[in-house]
């Protein structure tokens, strides 16, 4: 007969497994992998997609003689990165120069021992303000999930297979010494040497597990001896399964221990807010009828309408524009144009502005509105300057017999490019900031 406890996780497992079946969002091949290099020395992390696991005695790592990894509870954990090999010699010493470890030997590239929990803590606070990123130690979920293939895992008793003389270096073939890392088969997610060659710290103080946990579970609140996880080359297979677990005082410092890193990002690239883009187009509804905004881009980007057509001014003016220029609303003064803005402000509930020659034309440059159709017949300036001046000299003589000469524009008035010219076509802008 099972037992209650036994129940009770299987009931517990049916309730919150679907919870951990949500899809997740695609993380792109750019962030699978991160390498971050040190004094010319590369520390290359693998991705950990967060998500579900069993953890401690499940069926695969089940052994009758061990208690410690008992009762197996689920834990939910969120994202994070962890280094594919144990920290080396070589690494060691690019960051920690003052303790040069093994690298003299001549073996740079095996992992780096004889270090204690507070060594490691040291470790990863310089290779913290060398890099400007968050490394840390893993917690012991995240090292037993990671060490079973994430969310890749083929439920193997070691770290990349069933058989351990592949995947690690144990008592059995590493002839009671290190050797160098990625030399073994690496697990599901790319991990070398997650069985054997060394033991590693986490960051965790021990404690008995529980049936139930919270998400992301860091250890015992209390306690005195810190979690070593992973055999080692000083192992017997039987000892070396993946939910096996060990403590020591945090001052230990042996040849079979070392350690390997892990980073959380401040915030996880999958859970930044990627600002929307701003539509190329609005339509902004002014006393019934739609007005169309083309957006400008730029560091200060703006939308800019439409130009003002005479029956638009009517219809919101009460009251015919001044002139008319291709069915265009001209020759309004600034008050006007300003009183025309903050109508139809009020009218659309948005900040609604007259745009500047300036927005205009770097609308017309920026592609985002069409430039002015140029004139049907374009004369010189010098012929036009010369009928506004036999215009001027005749028009006293044409009043008296009551006809008015009009005076074409001046050419050199209409390229005139400040804020404000009464000629040209009125158009709004909308501010996005």
């Amino acid at each position: 007969m099972p037992s209650c406890r036994t129940v009770i996780t299987a009931l517990l497992l049916l309730l919150l497994l679907p919870l951990a079946a949500k899809k997740r969002p695609h993380v792109p091949d750019s962030l699978q992998t991160l390498t971050f290099e040190v004094n010319g020395v590369p520390i290359h992390l693998q991705r950990v997609e967060g998500g579900s696991f069993v953890m401690g005695a499940t069926p695969d790592q089940h052994d009758p003689d061990t208690y410690t990894d008992k009762p197996a509870h689920l834990v939910f954990l969120s994202p994070y990165y962890i280094a594919t090999t144990e920290v080396t010699n070589r690494l060691w010493r690019a960051v920690m120069s003052e303790k040069e470890m093994l690298e003299l030997s001549g073996y740079p590239e095996h992992p780096v021992s004889f270090v204690s929990w507070h060594e490691a803590q040291r470790f990863v606070r310089r290779l913290d303000s060398i890099t400007g990123m968050p490394f840390r130690l893993p917690t012991e979920a995240e090292w037993e999930y990671a060490a079973r293939g994430g969310e890749k895992s083929n439920h193997y008793r070691f770290a990349g297979g069933d058989e351990p003389d592949s995947v690690g270096w144990l008592y059995s073939v590493a002839g009671n010494w290190t050797h160098p890392v990625a030399r073994k088969q690496p697990n599901e997610l790319g991990l070398y040497d997650m069985t054997g060659n060394v033991a590693e710290w986490c960051q965790d103080l021990y404690g008995p597990y529980q049936l139930t946990t919270a998400p992301d579970p860091c250890g015992a609140d209390t306690g005195s001896f810190r979690i070593v996880r992973g055999g080692s080359y000083d192992e017997a297979k039987a000892n070396c399964h993946l939910s096996v677990r060990r403590w020591y005082e945090p001052e230990t410092s042996v040849g079979y221990i070392g350690l390997r890193v892990a980073l959380s990002l401040p915030d996880d690239p999958m859970k930044q807010v990627v600002p929307e883009e701003p539509p190329l187009t609005r339509k902004i509804r002014i006393k019934g009828r739609r007005l169309h905004f083309y957006l400008v881009p730029g560091e200060e980007p703006y939308y800019i309408s439409d130009e003002i057509s005479a029956n638009q001014w009517k219809r919101v003016m009460a009251a015919e524009p001044p002139d008319r220029e291709r069915g265009l609303a001209v020759g309004m003064s600034r008050q006007e144009r300003l009183r025309f803005a903050e109508t139809c402000s009020r009218l659309a509930d948005k900040p609604l502005a007259v745009a500047s020659i300036a927005e205009v034309d770097s609308a017309i440059a920026k592609g985002a509105i069409d430039p002015p159709k140029p004139p049907k017949r374009k004369k010189s300036v010098r012929s036009t300057q010369r009928s506004r001046r036999v215009r001027s000299k005749l028009s006293p003589w044409t009043e008296i017999i009551g006809v008015r000469l009009s005076l074409p524009d001046d050419p050199v008035l209409l390229d005139f490019k400040g804020d404000y010219n009464e000629k040209l076509p009125l158009r709004l802008v909308l501010k996005l900031h």
